[in-house]
């Protein structure tokens, strides 16, 4: 659920958090200071090397894994440092906040009543304790341990639901509807179906079947587009026997979103009961919904805290898929590609999300260099439910940036012919079927895919950038290849790409001073793009500014420009523009001279 509640909430838990884990000892641990360590790591046996690195050596280079967002070599060395200081306070928590981080729920539960000996306070050791409480079922432990988290720190929310669900465990339902009651959400809130899906498990806890049953109806009435309440009123419907209705509701959003999410595992004969409402299943939700606000929050920007309620989120309730997604979402955005795999590889077969983590699975491992593994686990997933497009999109997607042109227009051939009702939302389809038709000499049919695009989407200014530049290049169409690079631009002016598809087919058309005057612009915009420096210097070259051609093709060559124009920038450099090395310039055909279009 998310509620505005929750931001608070989020603002108070950082609060609690050291600030990047130094101390006032000059950004060092405090066991770095001149006073020995309590405890040292047994000598070296006689004649050994003794290693040179030490304990601000482990304690750096914990630091510098964090930065990188890898959490396991973070742990790796910080608790090597925290072995040669194990009383260190502030070692000990940042080994304890790594180990959250790293998804290591019982190494940091380990240290988690050594930091609440030095901080009985602190939110995120209470709550793992709670959290590990709940896990065993201990509900009244867990209330306590809650409880001694400050009172200068508002919960809020987080207390409130929590002790809800603690109280529902404890079969004190009335108790847990009074804390309920107390955050009601208003008629028309985002959080209202939500609330009322988690009024409802607590109902169907108690054996209020009626009044569980309302609950799901009103919530799912509210909430038509959301996967979760959708998943959860299902859930809900055939614990109280409504299978049938379940299964219709969960086949409906299934078409109406196929795009995204297989109901399959939900609806097939073999499908398993869904597993009753739970205090660690209920607790796990509200603390998945305090990373999403974490993670999508522009002012905390706190991914790393994010990470950690995820990570606790999927440690109460292992087959919390959207957990998985989550992280998996944030390794793949901190680069950490493997991590990111092993998450996805989490999410049940039976989850809604299993189609989708599939097909990311196959992307990310392109862009670890495993191409091969990636194709064939598309081909796979193509073949496996002929009735769908987006293996098939994504498979013709990736061949495509990896330049396998010929295998590519194959692939979007096939989910072409698998679309049943054209809609704007397929403009890319064509689009990228008229990029690599192009790619492999086959303009006419190339042409074709790209006006389909601009008649599904007209306003796309990617569309209208290629279509625009390759009609000019090739001398058809200038004043309308030339009026749909302007409005390219027009709708996105600071894409130096596009800018500089307009100066380049200025200069195509042998309108110098007007290519220069993008040309620059694009140069200000994409100043790291080999091709965009190259383009400016031949403009310099035609307008007399030799000596600032040059220069800029120097640029152009220092700028890891594609292999073949290594050479012809260097030709350029010693003889400057050649006929052989100048692209000249166009002018409209005649229509029987045109390549088919």
């Amino acid at each position: 659920m998310r509620c505005k509640h929750f931001a608070l909430l989020a603002a108070a838990i950082i609060l609690t958090l050291p600030a990047a884990g130094y101390t006032q000892q000059g950004g060092q641990p405090s066991g770095t200071q001149a006073k020995p360590p309590a405890q040292r790591p047994a000598p070296p046996p006689r004649g050994a090397r003794i290693p040179s690195i030490a304990l601000s050596g482990y304690y750096l280079a914990a630091r510098v894994a964090e930065q990188d967002h890898d959490y396991d070599v973070a742990v790796e060395q910080i608790d090597q440092a925290l072995a040669q200081a194990p009383t260190d306070p502030e070692l000990t928590y940042i080994a304890f906040r790594l180990r959250l981080l790293a998804g290591r729920f019982d190494q940091a539960l380990q240290l988690a009543p050594r930091i609440l000996a030095f901080r009985p306070n602190d939110g995120l050791a209470n709550l793992t304790m709670a959290v590990q409480a709940i896990k065993k079922g201990d509900y009244r432990a867990a209330e306590q341990q809650l409880g001694r988290i400050s009172g200068e720190v508002q919960l809020g929310p987080l207390r409130e639901y929590i002790l809800a669900w603690l109280k529902a465990g404890e079969k004190d339902f009335a108790a847990a509807r009074a804390r309920i009651a107390k955050l009601k959400p208003a008629a028309g809130e985002r959080a209202e179906a939500p609330a009322l899906v988690i009024d409802a498990q607590i109902d169907e806890m108690a054996g209020d079947k009626a009044a569980a049953e309302a609950k799901y109806r009103r919530a799912m009435a509210l909430d038509k587009n959301g996967l979760r309440t959708t998943v959860a009123v299902a859930e809900g419907l055939r614990r109280l026997g409504k299978a049938d209705e379940a299964r219709d509701l969960l086949k409906t959003y299934g078409e109406k979103y196929s795009d995204s999410v297989v109901m399959d595992g939900l609806i097939g004969p073999g499908a398993p009961m869904p597993a009753p409402p739970s205090p660690a299943s209920g607790i796990s939700e509200i603390l998945f919904d305090i990373g999403g606000i974490l993670s999508s929050d522009p002012r905390s920007q706190r991914a790393d805290l994010a990470l950690i309620f995820y990570q606790l989120a999927a440690s109460l309730k292992p087959e919390h898929d959207f957990a998985w997604l989550m992280i998996a979402g944030l390794y793949e955005q901190f680069q950490m590609i493997p991590k990111a795999v092993e998450a996805l590889s989490r999410i049940g077969v039976n989850s809604p999300l299993y189609w989708q983590a599939r097909l990311r699975a196959a992307a990310l491992d392109a862009q670890q260099e495993k191409l091969e593994q990636a194709l064939n686990r598309l081909r796979a997933l193509v073949a496996e439910k002929p009735d769908r497009i987006d293996a098939a999109l994504t498979l013709a997607d990736l061949l495509r940036s990896k330049e396998r042109y010929g295998d590519a227009v194959q692939a979007y051939d096939t989910a072409i012919r698998r679309i049943r009702n054209l809609e704007e939302r397929h403009w890319p389809v064509f689009f990228g079927r008229g990029i690599v038709l192009e790619r492999t000499k086959q303009w006419p049919k190339a042409e074709i895919d790209m006006k389909k695009a601009l008649e599904l989407s007209p306003e796309q200014p990617h569309v209208l950038n290629y279509l625009g530049y390759s009609w000019i290049d090739q001398g058809i169409n200038l004043d309308e290849g030339m009026k749909m690079l302007q409005r390219a631009t027009e709708l996105r002016p600071d894409d130096g790409a596009i800018t500089d598809s307009v100066g380049w087919a200025f200069y195509r058309l042998g309108q110098y001073d007007k290519a220069v005057e993008w040309l620059e612009r694009a140069a200000e915009q994409k100043g790291d793009d080999a091709t965009i420096i190259e383009h400016l210097g031949d403009a310099y070259w035609h307008v007399g500014r030799r000596r600032e051609a040059r220069f800029q093709w120097e640029r152009a060559l220092n700028q890891k420009p594609e292999k073949d124009r290594v050479p012809v920038l260097r030709d350029k450099l010693e003889n400057g523009l050649t006929a052989a090395n100048d692209k000249p310039t166009v002018y409209e055909k005649p229509a029987e001279a045109r390549q088919g279009g």
